[in-house]
């Protein structure tokens, strides 16, 4: 049997490398575009849970070690104290959001959605509806099992605050 020149095994090992990684570049294509809809379908179901009022949903999208980063107070961390911060939201007001995801990003294990919305808050009791114009900030953690969860959301109004009132 005649023994390989050493050019020829480098050509096949340098063929075989560029192949595996073209599968692996192709492979990795297809789990980044898989990740980046897990990631929008975690905003549709943000929206969801608002618009029909499963306070249960929108804790379920969340890590257990989650953390809510609302303007002009400080963070709310654990999904039972974000369900509790949550609860009078869900319970006293008709929810109307949309929410479209600006921009997606993928790093490993981490995501972020970059976001804008907006909210119509009617009260339940009847009264005036407020609408809130903003943007949000999604981080999001993959689980054990490859489904994402968000596990930092941070989000602010377009529109300053009102004047503080003159007594």
């Amino acid at each position: 049997m005649k023994k390989m020149a050493p050019r020829f095994s480098g050509f096949l090992l340098i063929l075989l490398l560029c192949f595996t990684f073209n599968c692996t570049q192709q492979g990795e294509k297809v789990n980044v575009e898989a990740d980046i809809a897990a990631v929008k379908e975690i905003g549709n179901q943000y929206a969801v849970a608002c618009n029909t009022g499963d306070l249960d949903l929108y804790i379920s999208i969340w890590t257990d070690d989650g953390v809510q980063m609302p303007p002009d107070a400080p963070a709310v961390i654990g999904k039972d104290k974000i369900r509790a911060r949550m609860k009078p939201l869900f319970d006293q007001f008709i929810m109307d959001i949309s929410v479209s995801i600006e921009e997606v990003g993928i790093g490993g294990d981490w995501a972020f959605a970059r976001c804008t919305y907006t909210l119509s808050l009617t009260p339940k009791s009847g009264g005036e509806t407020t609408m809130i114009d903003g943007k949000d900030l999604h981080i999001l953690e993959r689980q054990a099992d490859g489904s994402w969860k968000i596990a930092i959301d941070c989000f602010n109004s377009n529109v300053p605050p009102p004047p503080p009132k003159q007594e």
